[in-house]
């Protein structure tokens, strides 16, 4: 009798994770002709800033702007949780699911913004909006090598790594 009834156990419970897996699948698409001279100052290895443009696959109609007070938390928190992580490769992937929480439910900057000091110090960094016309940034990548694996990585579908959502929850929680 239970045997008969397992295709149908199975259908439902891949119906009930579908919708978790379309609703944590935000990837970027960036906007190659938009973004050339950038990617071109990277490259020179010139000090000077400027920003990576993209769109995101999906649409998010339930996201929202952050509110100021809970970011502001966040934003004080987020690098010793990002640098906690002892690996380069741990704190990208950190930095990875952190956009893609923020992605989900939050309005984010369009952009990703590049800066080179004078030292060739680099840095990455998001914005995650209050409003319109403000929010605050989080460094994302601090080396070229985590630049470009952040670039290819954040354009590839993973719905399944969440081994730092509890951490990234935390930082958000009011």
């Amino acid at each position: 009798m239970i045997l008969n009834r397992m295709p149908y156990v199975w259908l439902v419970v891949g119906l009930l994770f579908m919708p978790f897996k379309l609703a944590a699948a935000v990837t970027v698409q960036f906007n190659n002709e938009r973004n050339a001279a950038c990617w071109q100052l990277i490259e020179q290895k010139k000090p000077g800033f400027c920003r990576l443009y993209f769109q995101l696959s999906a649409t998010k109609p339930d996201t929202v702007y952050a509110r100021q007070d809970q970011l502001s938390r966040s934003v004080s928190d987020y690098p010793a949780r990002r640098s906690s992580y002892p690996t380069s490769f741990q704190q990208l992937e950190y930095a990875l699911q952190f956009f893609q929480y923020s992605a989900e439910r939050f309005n984010i900057r369009n952009n990703l913004v590049f800066i080179r000091s004078d030292d060739g110090s680099v840095q990455l960094n998001m914005g995650i909006l209050t409003s319109a016309s403000g929010g605050y940034s989080y460094l994302l990548a601090d080396n070229e090598n985590q630049i470009k694996q952040l670039v290819t990585d954040l354009q590839k579908l993973d719905t399944l790594s969440s081994r730092y959502r509890r951490s990234i929850e935390q930082l958000f929680r009011d």
